[in-house]
């Protein structure tokens, strides 16, 4: 499965949308070194900016984004059907 394109929102900041089609996972903002070059600094997204955090500095837009998961639902251990991390149920 191909992940979707990261959304620009301006000019050096796009939004990682993953599980949650109302919020973004992650967001990457590009910056520019004074030897030219650009970085992208990948932040994990949250409503309460003094949560947000940097996950990481890339040479990519395209390997900052690959870096994004999705939620998969299932913190705990894969687990058979009517089982839970404590015994049965």
């Amino acid at each position: 499965m191909a992940l979707p394109k990261p959304i620009r929102f301006d000019l050096d900041t796009w939004l990682c949308m993953r599980t949650d089609p109302a919020l973004p996972k992650a967001v990457i903002q590009r910056v520019h070194g004074t030897d030219g070059s650009d970085r992208y600094l990948l932040f994990k997204w949250d409503l309460d900016p003094k949560k947000r955090v940097l996950m990481g500095v890339h040479e990519s837009l395209d390997k900052a984004n690959d870096l994004v998961r999705f939620d998969t639902g299932n913190p705990g251990p894969d687990l058979p059907p009517g089982m839970r991390a404590d015994g049965p149920r």
